[in-house]
């Protein structure tokens, strides 16, 4: 059984196109849990206005700010994913020249995926390389639960207005706003009392999860009254965040409060905030 168990394997490997694309089928067949971690570093130096495009290598890599949360989510799949790549930090305020060559918007994430190729955009991104890498899949199978954590994501976008305006321009939040928010809160718990799992996407944090996860990291740094959950309304959707606070994938990524919240202080005082802080720590 073992003999014939590796001449499979053999011959597996010998038909296809790469030792990327093996790798890539192997994390599909061998357990999450079993596959070992990418190590990478996320803390790199932000390229800023004129410094160079790094070469490419051959290897997949995401153009990133350390403490965006659109970047966030791409990173999280990739680490969930089990990925091979390499991260390229960016500094926003004064932004290299060759950014719009790899991410026509100006903006992150942008995915290199060969040398002049590139997606962007956090969603497109992440969507991408649930396709192309079939290891965990992200996103549901059933048509139905896939469209269902898309209408979560978009739903979600409220969360992003309050949050961002409590940072940026506290003065402008209206009671649509503050109900805006809360219709996205009520309905992560619609769905979570709908399913009854730990995650949303089950046992085991998926597509839903990772992509509304970045806001509620900061929200609970910024620790706002505006933005806080009533602990006996919301006691599962504050059980769902704790739990996915703990998540191995959201760990690795997570930021430092006292950083998160320093760089989210430089935004307020509208200054510009020092995108290279992990460094100095």
């Amino acid at each position: 059984m073992l003999s014939s168990t590796v001449s499979f394997a053999v011959h597996l490997y010998s038909s296809l196109q790469g030792v990327q694309t093996f790798r890539r089928v192997l994390g599909y067949v061998l357990p999450y849990s079993n596959m070992a971690s990418t190590k990478v570093n996320f803390n790199s130096k932000h390229l800023t206005k004129g410094d160079p495009l790094p070469p490419f290598t051959g290897k997949l890599r995401v153009f990133n700010m350390r403490f965006c949360p659109f970047a966030q989510r791409t990173v999280l799949a990739l680490i969930a994913k089990n990925i091979d790549y390499e991260v390229v930090n960016v500094d926003l305020y004064d932004k290299p020249e060759w950014l719009t060559s790899v991410s026509a918007f100006g903006k992150v994430p942008a995915l290199e995926i060969s040398k002049g190729v590139s997606i962007f955009e956090s969603l497109v991104t992440v969507e991408y390389l649930d396709e192309v890498y079939p290891q965990r899949p992200l996103l549901p199978k059933d048509p139905l639960l896939k469209a269902k954590d898309k209408i979560l994501v978009e739903g979600f976008a409220g969360v992003h207005t309050l949050y961002f305006k409590l940072v940026k321009f506290p003065e402008t939040i209206t009671q649509d706003n503050i109900a805006a928010y809360f219709r996205g809160i009520d309905l992560i718990q619609s769905e979570l009392q709908q399913r009854g799992t730990k995650f949303l996407d089950g046992e085991q944090p998926g597509y839903a999860d990772y992509m509304i996860w970045p806001w509620f990291e900061r929200l609970l740094v910024l620790n706002s009254d505006i933005a806080k959950l009533d602990e006996e309304k919301y006691k599962l959707v504050l059980t769902y965040i704790d739990n996915l606070s703990k998540d191995p994938v959201v760990v690795e990524y997570k930021l430092p409060d006292g950083a998160l919240l320093t760089f989210q202080k430089a935004y307020s005082n509208n200054v510009k905030p020092n995108y290279d802080l992990l460094l100095e720590n």
